[in-house]
């Protein structure tokens, strides 16, 4: 008899001892025994002819190879070979496919492997064996039940009693049965009886069942390929069959059918047992399922996956990493070298600079690059990938992703053009804009001012040829008002183009103006500005408006007591910064699409290739910092 607790055994079988960590992806739960081995022979020493649920073997291993191991593995086994999944490189030979499918091959699997995926098929197969295992107990329990019988009608002389007990010994033995049973005649395959399970899984009953035909409950799809499967059986041989039935309510139930021929009082019968096998076959959807979605996945996003093993020099990578690189997966074998030769020249240097630094260091590597195709296009990828390192911290492999990301970097490109277009027609428009403001002092100093001058004094010589009192009061307050109207001629004259610059410099038009910001607002100004820097009059002037709206800004809104104003020089930059101890500015207003002059601040600041930043400072107040780089070549 078979035990029924019976374990199944796995072999795995993988000259690389590293990659025999494959039992700790399959849990305690399915209760299976591994056996694992480095080699052919060792394979063999170890399973000493003990009944094999699975092996996972290696294609290519030195001194036996996967494909003879398989041979012996099943050698004699005609009928009851071990199924093989072999571990192989994605750049294989289909020959040699062909020869392991021969050999009991049932599956490949391309390392490196999904563990879950593994897992699936490992799951699957360990079913298939349960499930065999259950069918040649139940055709063991078949034999002995004929044998039994044979006996009992051997040695029962009355025709009663024996009926009697064949009819006891079969209700006992049939619900005791997984799954359905079957009798019927051969070949007419004519129901004589079944089992209670044969009715209540296929929602028939006694009366339904009574004279039907096997064909009955068969696929018309299946019926001629059942048929010649049923018609090769030989007397007492077991065949097994994978069919689906048509339960009463149109359902259909895959089985997995074990049947025996046998021959009784000159008339052939054949008794089967049917296994539900719905389950195993969602299972192996599912896992194609998996598959598929990965595949699609990898697809979609662009991005491959690939490992290199410094040991054997082989690299293997996805379908994806194949399209990525300008090839159908499979058209060409996978290599560093490969790899190296489409590296961008430029970029090459620094793909060195960065896998040594990897290697040295034990980081990840995080690279973006730029690849030529054959056809002379060029395309960009980020590369993502650790190292392995054996105890001796000798690297062992690479494993990976590369990502396809030519049309970002196409966009970020565009999208930098747009900028620098931007910025050039901002920083047009402020040169427009300072020069009208040149030109609109300009007149205002030539036009405006002598105008007034002029009246001044064509007043004064007025005030001096009359006697009339009165008449020269007015003339004083109409002097006085003309003094005011050229002192704001001269004040508006300063701000649209403060020519203090020009001739003494930044340093010195900060001061004149704080100082008179300061007559005007009363808020004290403070200032800490290095002497000695150099800044040209064009870096000058947007820095001297950009002030100018800070301190304006503050004067409108921060209800500020005191500015600090921060200039000084930091290596190769510009440090400016505007302090103060006001209300302080909100993240809203920071954000605000309608804070003009923030905007303006910004643009200025990137007229001269720098950088910008408003905050509330952590106490009150608020601070403009602003850096720019000296030398803009």
């Amino acid at each position: 008899m078979l035990n029924i607790n019976y374990q199944p055994t796995i072999l795995i079988v993988d000259d690389n001892p590293e990659n025999l960590d494959i039992p700790t992806i399959v849990p305690d739960k399915l209760n299976a025994k591994l056996v694992c081995a480095i080699s052919g022979a060792d394979a063999l020493a170890k399973i000493d002819g003990a009944e094999l649920a699975l092996a996972i073997i290696d294609m290519r291993m030195p001194d036996m190879t996967g494909y003879e191991l398989a041979l012996k593995l099943n050698d004699g086994r005609a009928n009851n070979k071990v199924p093989v999944i072999f571990l192989i490189a994605d750049h294989f030979d289909p020959e040699e496919v062909l020869k392991g499918y021969s050999s009991g091959a049932v599956d490949y699997i391309i390392k490196p492997f999904s563990k879950q995926i593994l897992l699936s098929k490992v799951t699957v197969f360990l079913d298939l064996f349960n499930q065999k295992q259950i069918i040649s107990r139940n055709a063991e329990q078949l034999k002995e039940t004929l044998e039994k019988l044979t006996k009992v009608n051997e040695k029962l002389t009355a025709h009663e009693q024996k009926q009697e007990r064949e009819y006891l010994y079969s209700k006992a033995l049939l619900k005791s049965i997984p799954g359905i049973y079957y009798l019927c005649t051969y070949p007419e395959l004519k129901l004589v009886d079944w089992n209670e399970q044969c009715e209540s899984i296929l929602g028939y009953d006694a009366s339904d069942m009574k004279g039907s035909s096997i064909f009955d409950l068969l696929l018309f799809e299946s019926k001629e390929l059942i048929m010649k499967e049923i018609c090769s059986i030989s007397e007492h041989s077991q065949t097994v069959i994978e069919a689906s039935l048509k339960t009463k309510d149109g359902r259909i139930i895959p089985f997995l059918h074990s049947s025996v021929k046998f021959e009784s009082e000159g008339r052939q019968y054949l008794i089967g047992i049917g296994t539900n096998i719905s389950e195993r076959i969602q299972a192996e959807q599912a896992l194609r399922d998996s598959e598929w979605t990965l595949t699609k996945a990898q697809q979609i996003a662009h991005v491959g996956s690939w490992e290199y093993d410094y040991q054997t020099d082989q690299m293997k990578c996805s379908d994806e990493t194949f399209r990525i690189f300008g090839f159908q997966p499979g058209e060409v074998k996978p290599s560093l070298k490969l790899f190296y030769d489409m590296v961008h020249p430029e970029d090459y240097q620094s793909l060195m600079e960065s896998i040594e630094d990897v290697k040295n260091k034990h980081i990840p590597l995080s690279i973006d690059l730029r690849i030529l195709y054959s056809n002379g296009d060029q395309g960009f990828i980020h590369e993502q990938a650790e190292m392995t390192f054996d105890s001796d911290g000798v690297p062992a492999k690479w494993i990976g992703t590369v990502h396809d990301i030519t049309q970002r970097k196409k966009t970020e490109e565009e999208l930098q053009k747009s900028l620098e277009q931007l910025h050039q027609l901002s920083k047009h428009v402020e040169q427009a804009r300072e020069n009208e403001r040149l030109n609109i002092a300009r007149e205002l100093h030539d036009d405006l001012g002598q105008a007034l001058t002029a009246v001044k004094i064509d007043l004064e010589i007025i005030k001096q040829n009359t006697s009339d009192s009165i008449a020269k009061e007015k003339l004083q307050d109409v002097k006085v008002l003309v003094g005011d109207a050229i002192r704001t001629v001269q004040r508006i004259t300063s701000q649209l183009r403060p020519e203090i610059i020009d001739n003494l410099g930044l340093e010195a038009a900060i001061s004149w103006y704080t100082e008179e910001f300061s007559l005007r607002y009363g808020i004290e100004v403070f200032l800490d500005i290095e002497n000695g820097i150099a800044i040209s009059n064009d870096d000058a002037l947007p820095l001297f408006r950009i002030m100018q709206e800070s301190l304006t800004n503050i004067a409108r809104h921060a209800d500020a007591t005191e500015i600090e104003i921060v200039l000084r020089k930091q290596g190769d930059f510009i440090h400016f910064e505007v302090r103060d101890n006001g209300v302080g500015i909100t993240e809203a207003e920071v954000n605000s699409k309608k804070s003009f002059g923030i905007m303006s601040m910004k643009e200025r600041t990137a007229s001269l290739g720098g950088t910008f930043s408003i905050s509330r400072r952590v106490k009150f107040g608020s601070k403009i910092v602003i850096s720019f780089p000296i030398n803009k070549g």
